[in-house]
């Protein structure tokens, strides 16, 4: 069995109200989906999960699975009666190498003059 870690981030529809959104999120939670690193909280609309494979699965499988937990996520939020709708969907899946939050760059100083 093999380690992945993927990447999401998906876009919702502007109108999507705020309660749709975190139950969106507690949704993916829910499956396993991390909203944080460390202790610090992921950019907003952005979660990663770590995931097995067996040998004879592709990324392509993975990222397939990430979509699929996407669209059943959304399809609860849906089905409780609230408004949703994905835009867009952004899924990498890399091996289990290097992966976290970086440091914003620090913003650069005004221009005197």
């Amino acid at each position: 069995m093999r380690s992945f870690i993927a990447t999401m981030v998906y876009d919702l529809h502007p109108d999507t109200p705020p309660e749709s959104r975190k139950l969106l999120r507690a949704h993916l939670v829910a499956r396993r989906w991390q909203d944080r690193h460390d202790g610090a909280p992921m950019p907003q609309s952005a979660v990663w999960i770590r995931r097995s494979a067996e040998d004879d699965q592709t990324t392509d499988d993975l990222h397939a699975a990430c979509a699929r937990d996407l669209s059943d996520a959304a399809a609860a939020v849906a089905q409780s009666g609230r408004p949703i709708q994905v835009m867009r969907v952004w899924i990498q899946v890399s091996g289990a190498g290097t992966y976290g939050l970086a440091r914003p760059a620090p913003a650069p100083p005004a221009p005197t003059g």
